[in-house]
């Protein structure tokens, strides 16, 4: 065990979750406190709430570790689509989206399409969501090992029980508020990080000469072109397709307050990015990954290599704080999901605000302990695995979503269509030997044509459900 570090993380886990007994009882007092913080977040709080959300353990651990296992361009691959989320959601959704009044994503497709679109949307939700928890806990549990001097099994489950607690009692109100310590802790910390680098380098250059001298591979290209362009294409699209990124939309005082945070976190991610390279280049000049038991680790040896101890437990918190910003946001969307969208949207229409919150607290417990019986044999790099996911959802609901804010003749059939298309479409290219997280270049523009193609054969929506997009696009906000 290394006492130092142990000692900060601790401190820090204990912090988190007196931050979610301090919301519990305003988060419980209603629906709109539990999902959306009361529509009441401003622009600052919410650029680092939208960026913690966003800049996952896969930003952070999976991304510096995909960077020195695969590549240098691999690396910026998925830095580029991932700065460009927010600015991307700020013009397609971020405003348009807060405009409509609602809570989650499945209920803003029940209310432009239709109840069954709701339905269909509500249960992707969930099943990406909880699958979207593997690659934080498996960080989480990477971490926790390395630290605490125990068992990986024992580090995912005593860990991701721990940031489930203040997420589940406090809700977005907790979550919001630990997002903005998290978020700053993590850009901190890898600025800290970055510096030290390049003191012990002298410079950028040299760092460069450094990792291209141990592994000459650092900068080459090492897989096909379709891999970088699908994993591009996915984390760009993360931020309109992921309902936990989405729902701080719902969160902001306004739709002029969604477009800033947005702004706002696209530049915290790009701080994130560019120390990610540094950190990867020194990663690679360690000459280690190829004895690493999980190549994920190479971040946390990096951390070992150029930090005393104290720095480095902070440094482990930031990476802590990536988790967990982002496990929450997912069990926030699992939980409305299930609670909000289909106990009461379909189940019990007449069930209180309190109890369809408590129905919520107890779907985010099961939901993570669901993500810890998968994160105990994680399947892929941790980056791979957020690809996969973020693919699927792009797949699923990137053009029914846009279309729909946009289109007014978009209809339920088509929504549909494209969903269940979508999905199918990438399975079957996920299940075919293809290219590395390169299944949304085939399968998103199946869905985008079948959103198109049967909406023009079929009737048009309802004149109240055009009228919606109109609604969208004005200044009068809900």
């Amino acid at each position: 065990m290394k006492g130092m570090e142990t000692s900060i993380l601790a401190f820090y886990l204990i912090f988190m979750t007196l931050i979610g007994i301090y919301f519990a009882k305003r988060a419980h007092s209603s629906e709109d406190d539990y999902w959306t913080a009361g529509r009441n977040i401003n622009s600052f709080v919410g650029s680092f709430a939208l960026f913690a959300a966003v800049a996952s353990s896969s930003s952070l651990m999976g991304a510096v570790g995909s960077g020195v296992a695969l590549g240098l361009p691999f690396l910026f691959a998925y830095g580029f689509g991932a700065v460009a989320i927010p600015s991307f959601a700020l013009f397609l959704i971020a405003g348009q989206i807060r405009r409509s009044g609602v809570k989650t994503m499945p209920e803003f497709f029940k209310i432009r399409f239709g109840k069954p679109v709701q339905i269909v949307a509500a249960i992707i939700v969930v099943l990406s969501m909880t699958f979207y928890m593997v690659p934080q806990l498996t960080a989480s549990g990477l971490i926790g090992s390395y630290v605490l001097g125990i068992e990986y099994t024992t580090a995912v489950i005593f860990l991701g029980i721990g940031f489930t607690l203040y997420a589940a009692l406090g809700g977005m109100w907790a979550i919001t508020y630990t997002d903005l310590i998290q978020g700053a802790v993590m850009v901190i910390g890898m600025l800290v990080l970055s510096i030290i680098i390049l003191a012990d380098h002298e410079g950028v250059g040299t760092l460069i000469q450094d990792a291209l001298a141990v592994d000459p591979a650092f900068g080459e290209v090492t897989q096909p072109w379709m891999s970088y362009f699908g994993l591009f294409i996915a984390f760009l699209w993360f931020g309109v397709v992921s309902p936990s990124a989405v729902m701080r939309n719902f969160a902001s005082r306004d739709a002029k307050t969604a477009r800033r945070s947005a702004l706002g976190a696209c530049i915290l991610y790009l701080c994130v990015f560019i120390f990610g390279a540094i950190i990867a280049s020194a990663g690679a000049s360690l000459g280690i990954i190829g004895s690493l038991d999980n190549q994920d680790m190479i971040f946390i040896s990096v951390i070992e290599h150029y930090m005393p101890p104290i720095l480095a437990g902070i440094m482990l918190a930031g990476l802590l704080a990536a988790i967990m910003s982002s496990a929450d946001a997912m069990l926030l969307a699992v939980s409305a999901g299930v609670a909000h969208d289909l106990y009461k949207g379909h189940i019990n229409k007449k069930a209180s605000e309190k109890s369809v919150t408590r129905i919520g607290f107890v779907v985010m417990m099961l939901a993570s302990l669901v993500g810890i019986y998968f994160a105990i044999d994680p399947p892929q790099l941790i980056a791979i695995m957020v690809g996969w996911v973020s693919g699927a959802m792009l797949s699923a609901f990137g053009f029914p979503l846009v279309l729909g804010i946009w289109w007014k003749r978009a209809n339920m059939a088509g929504a549909l269509a494209g969903m269940i298309g979508g999905s199918v479409a990438f399975i079957i290219m996920a299940a075919l030997p293809f290219a590395l997280v390169a299944e949304p270049i085939v399968a998103a523009p199946v869905s985008a044509i079948l959103v198109i193609v049967v909406s023009l054969m079929t009737s048009p929506p309802p004149e109240e459900m055009q009228s919606e997009v109109d609604r969208y696009h004005t200044h009068i906000e809900s």
